[in-house]
């Protein structure tokens, strides 16, 4: 009996029409990433139910790799993953920061 491993499903490769960082946004992610231990992961976005408004927003930096399920955006020198589902709702954003 022979096994097969299959490779995992690359993601989805967005535009910055989903979600674009910001210049300054863009410098302060890489120093936090580069920091903290994740120069070669990304940031994800993710919007999950919760919060007053009924949904939450969150950011978090990770190392895992991306599934099917998550669309690739480059953005500032960043990789930014954003679920199927959170597309939705973050659809156009942008991401600032300031001092």
């Amino acid at each position: 009996m022979t096994t097969q491993t299959q490779a995992p499903a690359a993601p989805r490769i967005g535009s910055e029409k989903l979600v674009k960082l910001t210049e300054p946004a863009g410098r302060k992610m890489k120093q936090l990433m580069q920091r903290d231990g994740y120069a070669t992961g990304a940031l994800r976005l993710k919007v999950v139910g919760g919060g007053c408004a009924g949904l939450e927003y969150k950011m978090d930096f990770i190392t895992d790799p991306p599934t099917a399920k998550d669309i690739l955006i480059e953005s500032q020198g960043v990789r930014v993953l954003v679920d199927v589902k959170s597309a939705l709702y973050v659809s156009g954003s942008e991401v600032d920061f300031q001092d």
